[in-house]
């Protein structure tokens, strides 16, 4: 009887082992897929950058004036992270997204054959309504399910995703408009997005981690709305959501209309705008592969300050140069730079409500976007009168005094 009970004992370290790497390899699968669904909703976000001259063109309006379209998709991704965050606590992170994601295959597609700037503003104005809850509702599930010291990693990975999609948004947008018209890299979205579907149904039937995470309550509109103003009383959340508007604000307002200075500036076809724009996304990738060792390395505060200095040299650098070979770089730097800020700012917004994750992430998601589509808007209206230069300049300020701000804040912020 001992024998068999030390042969068990002796067993046991193998099968828990075996039982963890089950585990690991099942949660991989589910963020890949949720990755795959960023992939789509954020090429859907960048796609705008590379095409806003093409339209503008095509329908014989100014950039500024055309910057509405772009604007419509972040005001309700933005908006609607209020409910989709409350959805996810209360019916389950993953079964939230999926709907999502089926509504978003929807509206890609209507905004592909969309016949005038109006009807694509509305199209792109009902896909960010829907696609809102992919990003949060996905950094949230990783927040449930991974745990805290393997979590920054993790989420760096999911983050390719998203960067991915940027260069595919990007590079696609410029590409396919030059080559196949605007319209074709919104075909390519919705296709996309179709194997997201497929790929998290897949996930739902097959993987049980997928399927809870609702607390089942039918809180009220007024008690969801308690719950975001309590939040609000935490230093850190503060904080957190304060960082992450003015990151959105500066870095975005002035980004939207790097690919314009490229074809208005200099000439450049929107073929080879995409493809400019695209190195932002391999600095981010550069992020990604080496995340572990510059998180070990700076640790987050100083991670995020020296990333906001490596943005405000290249906005700088944009806003002074009058040669185009300075472009590459200095969007690869930017990327680079985003994302070190972005990542630590992503990781303290998991961190910062465990017991209301999906409402916290989608407060942060909504500070995000809203703070973009007012950055854009803006920035649109100076662009018109003054060009890009004062944009790329002031830009270059708000970052380096967030990277200050993060700094000297992120300690008081965490000790609170």
């Amino acid at each position: 009887m001992s024998g068999h009970l030390d042969q068990a004992l002796d067993a046991a370290p193998d099968v828990l082992a075996e039982d963890g790497a089950r585990a690991a390899a099942v949660q991989s699968r589910a963020v890949f897929f949720l990755a795959v669904a960023a992939f789509a909703a954020s090429s859907t976000t960048r796609v705008m950058d590379a095409i806003l001259p093409q339209l503008a063109r095509e329908f014989s309006v100014t950039i500024g004036s055309v910057a509405f379209v772009a604007t419509a998709y972040a005001f309700t991704y933005g908006a609607f992270q209020l409910v989709f965050g409350p959805l996810g606590d209360r019916y389950g992170k993953f079964r939230i997204i999926l709907i999502a994601c089926i509504g978003s295959t929807v509206t890609t597609f209507l905004c592909a054959f969309a016949g005038s700037i109006a009807e694509i503003a509305v199209a792109r104005f009902a896909s960010g309504m829907v696609a809102a809850a992919i990003v949060p509702l996905s950094i949230a599930w990783v927040g449930d399910n991974v745990p805290a010291h393997e979590r920054q990693p993790v989420l760096a990975r999911f983050m390719s995703g998203q960067i991915l999609g940027l260069l595919a948004g990007q590079i696609g947008g410029g590409v396919m408009g030059e080559y196949f018209g605007w319209r074709s890299g919104f075909v390519l979205i919705g296709s996309v997005y179709i194997c997201a579907v497929a790929g998290l149904v897949s996930e739902v039937i097959r993987n049980p981690a997928t399927r809870g995470g609702g607390s089942g309550s039918r809180e009220s509109f007024w008690q969801t709305w308690r719950t975001f103003a309590l939040l609000t009383t935490h230093p850190v959340v503060r904080f957190v959501l304060m960082a992450v508007a003015l990151e959105a604000f500066a870095m975005f307002g002035a980004f939207t209309y790097v690919g314009a200075a490229l074809h208005l500036q200099f000439g450049f076809n929107f073929a080879t705008i995409g493809l400019m724009l695209a190195a932002y996304c391999l600095g981010g990738l550069f992020y990604v592969t080496q995340s572990r060792r510059l998180i070990g390395f700076f640790g987050p505060a100083r991670l995020a300050f020296w990333g906001a200095v490596l943005v405000a040299g290249a906005y700088a650098a944009l806003a002074l140069t009058a040669v185009s070979w300075i472009y590459p770089p200095a969007i690869a730097i930017m990327g680079l730079g985003f994302y070190m800020i972005h990542n630590t700012l992503q990781t303290f917004a998991t961190q910062m409500a465990p017991d209301s994750r999906g409402s916290a992430v989608a407060m942060f998601a909504t500070c995000y976007f809203l703070a973009q589509a007012v950055g854009v808007l803006l920035a649109g209206k100076v662009i018109d009168h003054f060009g890009v230069a004062p944009i790329f300049a002031a830009a270059a300020l708000l970052i380096l005094a967030l990277g200050v701000f993060i700094r000297t804040a992120m300690p008081l912020a965490l000790d609170a």
